[in-house]
């Protein structure tokens, strides 16, 4: 079982079983690999508001996130040949919405929104 900040080391270099390999290399949308990430972010979120927070890990932590939904916009784009399997389209603000909350969170601490 890895450590939070593995499930964030692992998806920012893109290595074998993360979701960034499987949405980039695979094309794929893993919705469990998806969930694995989420949840370390959460992990990962500090309690208080006031806390210091690693910039290595927000650096890795922004990157994914930024990448995560530079992904779905190439997906969406006609001018684009990237097309992701198993995209869940009917759910996917909802996919969205939950990791913008997880990252907002982990940035500012705690329940902070």
């Amino acid at each position: 079982m890895m450590t939070p900040e593995e499930v964030i080391a692992y998806n920012f270099k893109g290595m074998e079983g993360s979701f960034i390999h499987d949405l980039h290399e695979q094309n794929y949308f893993n919705p469990f690999s998806f969930k694995a990430y989420v949840q370390a972010i959460t992990e990962l979120t500090p309690a208080a508001t006031d806390t210091v927070l690693d910039r290595t890990l927000m650096d890795q932590v922004f990157f994914t996130y930024s990448y995560i939904l530079k992904s779905i916009m190439w997906h969406f784009d006609m001018n684009d040949q990237s097309v992701i399997e198993n995209l869940p389209e009917e759910q996917l603000l909802e996919y969205v919405d939950r990791l913008e909350k997880v990252v907002r969170q982990f940035i500012r601490g705690g329940d902070a929104l």
